[in-house]
This record gives structure tokens, sequence and C-alpha cells, in this order.
């Protein structure tokens, strides 16, 4: 990181001396310093050709090759007998956090499945970008929780997922698969969490996000997984190929999906920079609290969280590689009327060929993915 502050410094005096704001940019580029957009046609030639050839002998609307050697890992209970045989399901001894810290410590060590950093000898190496922790949290996610944990294994080694309030049976997938996979450690939030009435620090939402991230050892990188996302593995994990420096910060886009009378339709807007969901060095990172009302829901204005990266960051932004499923949330589903949706061949933008892969709007493969939903 000192090399960072001394080209800082050095980038803030050449700085004075330039007129132009334009000069400054591209001089900010040369530096490291600035956004960087990587489309899905750049990317490759960023990673190595072994895992390329690999990956290229799957088709592209394979976003899982391994998917069967997982399902010989666990065989996944339906949601239905969860919920009906909740008792049979026994909840994981209560953990201190110097415990959960302490496996954290470990992860690494109890990888079991199979990925496309089996490829690259880099990605065992625990402070690698290529080997960044999920961090998740959950809160009754269960339609779509199985299906985007599955999504990320080709990609991601080891994770936290922190859970809280939950009583759809998410608890139970996520002991499940954390039995399965145990360099993904389960962390349950030990006080209940409340929006519009917390009556203490512990019950607001930023200090569960901060319990849980406490757990992912500092000076490690880590990606901010949302569970209502369903990950192209292959394209999540080429991208962490553009990572190089611990100031740089990997940026995901974000599009919206829904799924209606076994339809799939997509949010009629612009594909957005999500500033929440993210590829990053865990370096002097929390959350703070933000009060707000999200209008997508509720208008009311609750206690939710921000996180604070450094203001030391290189964002690169590349191509979509997920497709996001906001309202499939039972909490949510009345919010799906609030907005405009089209059919994927309907829906158009420039940064279709470029930022966006045309797979990603194949309505054949986002139907296929909807399957697996609860």
């Amino acid at each position: 990181m000192l090399r960072f502050y001394i080209q800082r410094l050095i980038y803030k005096v050449l700085c004075w001396f330039i007129p132009k704001k334009a000069w400054r940019i591209r001089l900010g580029d040369k530096f490291g310093f600035g956004d960087r957009l990587v489309s899905y046609k750049e990317v490759d030639i960023y990673v190595p050709k072994a895992v390329l050839d690999f990956m290229y002998t799957h088709a592209p609307t394979d976003i899982n090759p391994f998917k069967h050697s997982y399902k010989t890992q666990l065989q996944p209970t339906p949601l239905q007998e969860i919920l009906a045989n909740k008792t049979s399901f026994a909840s994981p001894p209560p953990n201190s956090l110097e415990d959960l810290q302490a496996k954290a410590k470990l992860a690494h060590t109890k990888v079991r499945h199979k990925g496309y950093f089996e490829l690259d000898p880099d990605s065992s190496n625990p402070k690698s970008p290529r080997n960044p922790w999920a961090y998740i949290r959950v809160k009754n996610e269960a339609h779509t929780l199985r299906a985007s944990l599955y999504s990320i294994l080709p990609a991601i080694q080891r994770g936290v997922i922190g859970y809280n309030d939950c009583d759809d049976g998410s608890e139970e997938i996520i002991l499940e698969f954390c039995t399965a996979f145990p360099s993904f450690i389960p962390v349950k939030y030990p006080y209940s969490v409340d929006i519009y009435e917390p009556q203490k620090e512990e019950n607001k939402l930023y200090a569960y996000y901060n319990y849980v991230l406490s757990v992912i050892p500092e000076n490690e990188w880590f990606t901010k997984i949302d569970i209502d996302h369903i990950y192209h593995s292959q394209k999540l994990y080429k991208s962490l190929y553009l990572l190089r420096k611990p100031w740089e910060v990997l940026i995901w886009n974000v599009l919206d999906f829904d799924i209606s009378d076994n339809k799939v339709y997509v949010r009629d807007m612009k594909c957005r920079r999500e500033y929440d969901h993210w590829v990053c060095f865990r370096s002097r990172i929390h959350f703070r609290e933000a009060i707000a009302a999200w209008n997508g829901v509720d208008s009311r204005k609750g206690s939710f969280e921000v996180c604070l990266l450094p203001t030391i960051k290189r964002c690169i932004l590349p191509e979509l590689t997920n497709w996001h499923f906001p309202f499939i949330k039972d909490s949510r589903k009345i919010a799906v009327k609030n907005h405009k949706w089209l059919l994927p061949k309907e829906w158009h933008s420039p940064e279709i060929g470029t930022m966006i892969d045309p797979i990603m709007l194949d309505s054949t493969l986002i139907e296929e993915l909807c399957k697996d939903f609860e």
C-alpha cells in the first residue's frame, strides 16, 4: 500500500501543472487511478490459457459444469420437507466470534468441491484475488438461496454465510450446505435485526453486517455476494483476473429479472453499477448506519447500512456476470408491480455486445436457471 500512497502523491503534484481535465484523467489511467471498463470480449486476455481451454470445452449456457459432482456431495432436501420437519435439523452449537474467526483461518484448507480455481495454482493462495471470500448475508431467502450458492461454487472456494431471524427454511439450507462444503462457515447473528424500530445498536442492520464481516481475516480479498443473484460462474471467475493491486475494487453490473407465468422478464431500465456489490481487499473496511427509505418496497425511513470502502481505490467495471431477481423474496413481491417489465428480446441497450454478453439475455437459459428456485 505504501507504493500506492507514493504514486498518488506524485500524481496529485503533477495534476497541479496540468490545466485540462481530460489530460489529468489520461494521466490517472496511466498511474492506475480512475474507473476502467472491461468488456466481455476483452477479459479473456487476462485469463490463463488452461482456464480458458477448459471453459471453452463447455457451452456458454453451461454456467455450472461441476453441478453433477456437487449433487453427489449434497442431495438437497426439498424446502417443503425442511419446513415440515424443522426440528429434525439440529442447529449448530453456539459459536463465539473468536471461534468463528479461528475456523476462518483454516477455511482454505477445507475446500472439498471442484471449480475453475483448480486450473490455476495461484488460486490456492489465500492472499490471491483469485481466491476471495464470499461475504453472504441471509434473511428468509429460501426461494433463491440454494440456486445462488450453487452458482458461485465453480468460482468461489470459501465464504461466510451470515443469517438472522430466518423462519422460512433458510437456516436449514445454510447448515445443510455448509456441512457438505466445510470451507463455507455459517454465522448465526446472536441478535434480532429490526430495520424500522431497532431498540439497541446490536439490533441495527449495520451491526449485523459488521459482525459477519469480522469473521473474514484482514488483508485478504472478499466479494459481497447477494443471494438473490444467480451468477454465471465462468464470467464470475474470469473477472477476478482483472484485480492486481490491493487498492483496486471490482464493481459488479446489475440487471433486474423476474419470472411470472413461467416467462422471464427484464426490468425496463439501464444496466447499473452496484457500488454495494463488489470484490475488494479487506483492509480497514466496515459498515456504518445509513438512515434511508427504500422506495422499491417501503417509503418509511429505516436503519440501513453503507459500506465504507477505502477512498483510495480504482474501480474496475467488468461485464455483466449475474442475473438479479430482487422481487422473488416474499417480503418484496408486492413491489414488482411498481416497475415496467419486458421480455428479454424486447429489451435494448447499447451495452449489449460490449458490457453485456447476449447470452445473458437468453430466455431459455434463464428459464432453466429458475427451475432451481424453491
